[in-house]
């Protein structure tokens, strides 16, 4: 468990510190007290050496044990002298510890290098330990003063046992405070494992708490919501791309059986003998339109599947303005009876895929013909707006469109029954081609229709730096550019 993991690093961090504050401050402290301890032998050597002990000294031969105890004041230091002859006496103040293992003297090592020092050096007796220093007295006399350690190491020890209580106290408030700040600190990680657990379940919804975004957990939150919207939205069109494909397939069967079941029918009735002589041209001339039929729902689903797949188109500067004027004369080759006006400036140059313009415009064109009565009035239009765009219109005076079909016009193999014949035309995929189209430039194709008054189709291309700006010009009709107008 992280939560467990970090507070344990935490508390054995605090606790190594901790130590090595610790052992810091005892030998410090015990530092300390050894100096003091040898300031005290030198001071009780000087006083020795030069003051009224060394009458003392010169009297031991004289004194023993017991009155040279008395004649020392009362102290905790402990002292010995030689005399020439070899003979010991100690003194240990008042006090009636006993020298362990007997004399002190005997146990200096190199006695004459130290006499010669003069400095404090440590002496362990048994299990006692001393600061001592010796030196030499008028005649002949040696002797040593000598404090014990146990008051330095009481005190050092005393030290240590409040530092490791201290630093347990601290230790158990820090791991306290540790274990209720890092269960705050970490259940936004918390939150976010549960919301993992949630999306991996099926709940692409989910998202994470936000935080603080001055916070790591909060940045992290931010990210994590942003990475599953865009995954969300992948999934997202990845079931609708799927969605697309079963129903475009299952369009496209449909669409395609009519056509081959008539060509079969035919074929087989003319291959039995069926169809009399004078009929054959006319089986013949339907299953040729039938092959027709299914040659162009074919195309414009070809179309389309190289449109879904992104592929770059063909762009480079081209004058919409001419392509509308190209397309108007077209149309008025083949319905001679429609009156077609294009408004457009002369020149309006945009950074398109001529080949796709030209689609949409014959497909717009195809759909007038299609579904309003001979001689509606139907007008193209090109303007600049204002953003820099450029707006394809075809606008036509006919019946219109109910809302129903208004809304899907768009749609994939969706057909309008308000045709000039009454009946379903043409692939469906038509208006399809127009939107992928626009879609494919980076803009958009719209459809407004009123029921008894028209429909108006817009494509929006976006501004481009390639641009020039239009020239402005009058409007010019099919008539104009070399196509009959009827009035």
């Amino acid at each position: 468990m992280l939560r467990t993991r970090l507070m344990l690093g935490l508390l054995g961090l605090m606790a190594a510190a901790l130590c090595v504050a610790g052992t810091a401050s005892a030998f410090a402290l015990r530092f300390y007290l050894v100096g003091q301890t040898d300031a005290q032998v030198r001071a009780a050597q000087n006083l020795i050496s030069g003051h009224g002990l060394a009458m003392v000294a010169s009297a031991a031969p004289l004194l023993g044990g017991t009155e040279l105890r008395r004649t020392v004041a009362p102290t905790a230091f402990v002292v010995e002298l030689r005399r020439p002859d070899g003979a010991v006496l100690a003194v240990a103040g008042d006090t009636d510890t006993p020298i362990p293992n007997g004399e002190l003297l005997a146990h200096v090592d190199h006695l004459d290098s130290r006499v010669k020092a003069g400095a404090p050096f440590p002496l362990k007796v048994g299990h006692v330990s001393y600061r001592a220093v010796v030196g030499t007295l008028p005649g002949g006399v040696t002797d040593l003063i000598a404090l014990p350690m146990r008051p330095v190491t009481g005190t050092t020890i005393r030290l240590v046992l409040v530092e490791a209580a201290a630093g347990a106290a601290v230790l158990a408030l820090a791991g306290a405070a540790a274990w209720f700040l890092l269960g705050r600190g970490l259940r936004p990680l918390r939150e976010i494992a549960v919301t993992a657990a949630a999306i991996a379940g099926g709940d692409l919804a989910r998202r994470v708490p936000p935080g603080r975004p001055n916070t790591e957990t909060g940045q992290l939150a931010a990210a994590l919501n942003s990475m599953l919207g865009q995954i969300q939205a992948a999934f997202e069109e990845r079931r609708r791309s799927s969605d697309r494909l079963r129903r475009f397939v299952a369009d496209a069967s449909h669409e395609l059986r009519t056509p081959v079941t008539s060509i079969r029918g035919y074929i087989d009735l003319l291959r039995q003998g069926i169809v009399p002589p004078a009929g054959r041209d006319d089986a013949l001339r339907r299953v040729q339109d039938e092959t027709r039929r299914m040659g162009t729902l074919v195309d414009d689903m070809l179309y389309l599947a190289h449109l879904d797949e992104a592929r770059p188109l063909d762009c480079h500067v081209v004058d919409l303005a001419a392509l509308a004027r190209d397309s108007v004369a077209d149309a008025a080759a083949v319905e001679p009876d429609r009156p077609l006006t294009v408004h457009a400036p002369e020149q309006c140059p945009v950074v398109a895929d001529a080949d796709a313009l030209r689609q949409v415009l014959a497909n717009l064109l195809s759909n007038v013909r299609a579904h309003t009565p001979p001689g509606t009035t139907a007008e193209v239009s090109v303007t600049r707006q204002a953003a820099g765009s450029v707006c394809l219109e075809v606008r036509d005076r006919g019946p219109g469109m109910s809302p129903s079909d208004a809304g899907r016009a768009f749609d994939r193999f969706h057909r309008s029954a308000g045709s000039r014949g009454g009946g379903r035309t043409g692939s469906g995929l038509g208006m399809a081609i127009v939107a992928a189209i626009a879609a494919a430039h980076g803009g958009t194709a719209t459809l407004d229709s009123t029921p008894g008054v028209g429909t108006a189709v817009r494509v929006v291309l976006p501004p481009d730096a390639k641009r020039e700006p239009a020239t402005s010009g009058p409007p010019t009709t099919a008539a104009g550019i070399g196509a009959p107008r009827a009035q």
